[in-house]
């Protein structure tokens, strides 16, 4: 035991890996072989009225091309917002200025129109020493000066973000793309940083996708908005419902106009008019003249409108009152499509984006040959930046599987996996609760699936459980069958009365099947059988009840085990860290509400801890807290919660602590430091004053664009990927700092990615191979596989159980796909905590992993 520190820091690298047989690998990263030394300038940029940031390069290139006395064969860089960096200082008394610049509508060549008047100022704010950056290269200084790495990839990013479609770290064009369904396609283009390595510094080049509206008639997305043929549904005017969904697909798209001929004018759509364009009359110019949309196309343009019933589109400034009939507008290209993706759509992205290592590395060679074209690199020549276009080749370890145990009755007691992979064969699992009770509701209708199906299905399944070692009841379940719309708390209760009724005794799981995939009824049935029935459930798909195979029997099987309290297999002496000592694991996350929802939606935040010596069984601690904010701030009453559970569950209290944090980002850490790592101790206090478990605590990041291929062929798995157990240490990790990246799954298809582990506090004092091989083998020990899973498997329940906890929310709506509602009254509140609070889960189901 340790005394409390009250500023926790970041400790270094404590050696290297050598255990595991060595390889070379080729990775994304491209060395910078020089820089420029001396000042770089700093200026911050400002342009008022506030303009999108997608207008802000259209701006500041305006003002460069209107200011080149100015900038006397300066060549600015722009980060696209606010920052523009210059090699020379520039002659502007007091080191600040403002222009009035005149932005032109693109289709007037001529400059007849009237201007959109800006105010352009620019401001001196720092002067970057680049001496700094060599000296840390070159290992005088331990910190790396990130001002510095900004500076470099402004100027790196600026050429590819003036011909290409910038997205933050990434540029897209339309030469690669897709089309998608629902109206939108997918773009291929590359994402691009500048990182600091060990004593260099390196361009990390990926392949990106991102998705965007398909350029196409305004008409076609109102009717795929409202899921209507244009020739064959659209006869007449819109339903007010059906209007203000074709609003929201609507609101917010740029088009221009096909009929005026060549002269094309450009919009932005606030609004569609609740009043159809045959009916919607306006003031024709200056005089008093009224008439109606229609009307006025027909006599002005000769246009007689296909579609006169529908709404005009409302353009621009809604005060200026600027109709245009929908059918005569068309979206303009490259506008990002920024809401949640439905399933089609998610499937569609992983088909698209996904590349074997071969072809991936070639596009990644694409992309740094774009960058380094002589055609592109007058920035680079200016700043004196020079980079290698072959690829930084590292030296990988990987480390040895470890052996799986499952209980010793069986055929085949253990098991050494291969390629991270292994299967239930002859093996009976480790632990088994007794199974006296359960039920069946199908939710499917009885024409598509009879109760001879069902019963089939359970046949089936008892067969599996019973030869994994699951005692199941005795008798066929009663079977249910029910309206999907009907009350989902009235049904699972007639269930639960079914199964007493047969067994003289509550169910300890009810089968649920479904009829599909969609979201509403699945999340209605966990939330009344978590916070209100207090019995897990198990959802299959109505598919796969009709034709079972046991395969698909055997992973149910896997997680019905451990809903029951039960142990699926475990690694023994293996995790000799966590075995030797009292040892608690945890996995945190925190999830966000999806993007185009309800701003008020509150983020929610999972804690789960391990409650045993093999890190087979987790307890979960849920809490909401304000929208988008990634630290926890609760993680104090919710330490103590999983703490008290754990003593509860073993008779001791842990003497060391070893915490997986999933999704903060490298410039969250030291806040993550502030706040979480005191909060903890503070959580050590309240379990009894002068209570104190070392502490480990590791980020494991999945968000990064650090890609890894063999270099010899012997050296891959089957699909060409890095095998599982690759970890690199060196080379491209942070110089001081201890990280590294750990690939721990069998590549299934595309490039696998290896994730990468950063300690920003340790005080159980691991070495490299010690923390990294417990770090791989737990990724063995994901209950619902088998399997090694690519991150330690607290982590993925942490995310498991934040999504379960959606269910749970007070005053939501799952019921449409692409937008949920909120229930009326709920959103007044201004406090988003109370809008969409949880509902708590029955206390006696906390003990089991209810949310697997």
């Amino acid at each position: 035991m340790s005394t409390a520190v009250t500023k926790p820091t970041m400790p270094r690298r404590p050696d290297y890996l050598k255990a595991g047989r060595s390889i070379t690998l080729d990775t994304n990263f491209f060395l910078v072989r020089h820089i420029l030394s001396g000042i770089i300038y700093q200026y911050d940029v400002s342009i008022t009225p506030e303009i999108p940031s997608s207008r802000c390069r259209e701006i500041f290139r305006t003002w460069e091309s209107e200011n080149k006395e100015l900038l006397r064969n300066i060549l600015p860089v722009y980060d696209g917002r606010s920052t523009m960096y210059t090699k020379e200082r520039l002659n502007i008394e007091k080191d600040t200025q403002q222009f009035e610049l005149k932005i032109y509508k693109k289709e007037d060549k001529e400059r007849r129109g009237r201007p959109q008047r800006f105010n352009f100022q620019i401001k001196k704010v720092g002067e970057i020493n680049m001496d700094r950056l060599h000296m840390f290269l070159d290992g005088k200084v331990t910190t790396c000066p990130e001002e510095t790495i900004m500076a470099i990839d402004v100027v790196l990013r600026n050429k590819p973000s003036l011909i290409f479609t910038p997205i933050g770290r990434c540029f897209f064009n339309r030469d690669d793309h897709q089309s998608a369904f629902g109206g939108i396609e997918f773009w291929r283009g590359y994402y691009q940083s500048v990182r600091p390595g060990n004593g260099k510094i390196y361009i990390n080049m990926d392949v990106a996708a991102a998705a965007f509206y398909e350029p196409k008639s305004a008409l076609d997305v109102l009717a795929r908005a409202i899921g209507r043929d244009i020739e064959r549904d659209i006869r007449g005017p819109l339903s007010e419902h059906d209007l203000k969904r074709a609003e929201r697909e609507l609101k917010g798209l740029k088009f221009i106009t096909n009929h005026t001929g060549g002269k094309r004018r450009r919009y932005k759509i606030t609004g569609l008019t609740t009043v159809p364009t045959d009916r919607l009359k306006f003031q024709v110019g200056k005089s008093d003249r009224e008439d109606t949309v229609s009307n006025y196309f027909q006599n002005r343009y000769n246009i007689r409108l296909n579609y006169p019933f529908l709404p005009c589109i409302i353009a621009d400034n809604p005060k200026k009152h600027i109709y245009m009939p929908i059918e005569v507008c068309e979206i303009i290209e490259g506008q990002r499509y920024n809401k949640k993706l439905n399933d089609k759509q998610t499937s569609d992205m992983i088909k698209f984006t996904c590349q074997p290592p071969n072809k991936r590395a070639d596009a990644i060679r694409k992309g740094i040959d774009i960058i380094s074209d002589p055609l592109n690199n007058e920035y680079q020549e200016a700043y004196e930046i020079s980079f290698d276009t072959k690829m930084t080749s590292v030296e990988a370890h990987v480390l040895p599987e470890p052996r799986v145990y499952y209980n010793q009755r069986g055929g085949e007691k253990s098991i050494k996996p291969n390629f991270g992979k292994w299967n239930l064969k002859d093996k009976v699992l480790a632990r088994c609760n007794e199974f006296k009770s359960w039920s069946v509701v199908v939710f499917a209708p009885q024409f598509r699936l009879n109760s001879g199906q069902v019963l089939n299905f359970i046949r089936q399944l008892s067969d599996i459980c019973i030869k994994e070692g699951m005692q199941v009841p005795q008798g066929e379940p009663p079977v249910l069958h029910a309206n999907p719309n009907g009350n989902i708390k009235n049904i699972l209760a007639q269930s639960f009365e079914d199964a007493h009724r047969v067994y003289g005794r509550p169910p300890q799981l009810i089968i649920c099947v479904l009829p599909d995939t969609k979201a509403a009824l699945y999340n209605s049935i966990k939330r009344v059988s978590d916070t209100e029935l207090g019995v897990p459930t198990q959802c299959v798909q109505s598919n796969k009840v009709q034709r079972p195979n046991p395969m698909y029997c055997a992973n149910v099987s896997l997680k019905m085990n451990v809903k029951l309290g039960g142990i699926n297999s475990y690694l023994g002496d293996q995790l000799k860290f966590i075995t030797e000592k009292p040892t608690i694991v945890f996995g945190a996350d925190v999830t966000h509400p999806p993007p185009g929802g309800d701003p008020n939606r509150s983020s929610i935040v999972s804690l789960v801890g391990s409650m045993d010596a093999q890190c087979a069984r987790y307890h979960a601690s849920l809490r909401t807290q304000q929208a988008k904010l990634e630290i926890i701030r609760d993680i104090r009453s919710m330490m103590k919660e999983l703490l008290v559970a754990f003593y509860k569950s073993t008779g001791v209290k842990p003497e060391r602590i070893l915490f997986y944090r999933d999704g903060i980002s490298e410039g969250q850490f030291n806040e993550a430091l502030r706040v979480e790592i005191t909060e903890i101790f503070k959580a050590f206090d309240d379990m009894e004053p002068g209570y104190r478990p070392t502490l480990t605590y590791v980020v494991v990041q999945k968000r990064h664009h650090t890609k890894f291929f063999p270099r010899n062929k012997g050296d891959a798995d089957r699909s060409g990927n890095i095998p599982p157990g690759t970890v690199v240490d060196n080379t491209i990790t942070h110089p001081v700092n201890f990280d590294f990246y750990l690939c721990s799954h069998a590549g299934i298809q595309g490039t696998s990615k290896a994730s990468h582990y950063y300690v920003i506090y340790d005080e159980n004092n691991f070495s490299s191979e010690s923390l990294q091989t417990l770090t791989y083998n737990m990724c063995y020990l994901y209950c619902r596989a088998t399997c090694s899973v690519s991150i330690p498997p607290p982590v993925y329940y942490a995310h498991l159980a934040a999504s379960r906890a959606r269910c749970y929310l007070n005053g939501w709506d799952d019921s449409e796909s692409d937008r949920a509602t909120v229930a009326s009254g709920s959103n007044n509140d201004p406090n988003p905590s109370n809008n969409y609070s949880l509902a708590p889960v029955i206390p006696h189901l906390r003990q089991f992993m209810y949310f697997m």
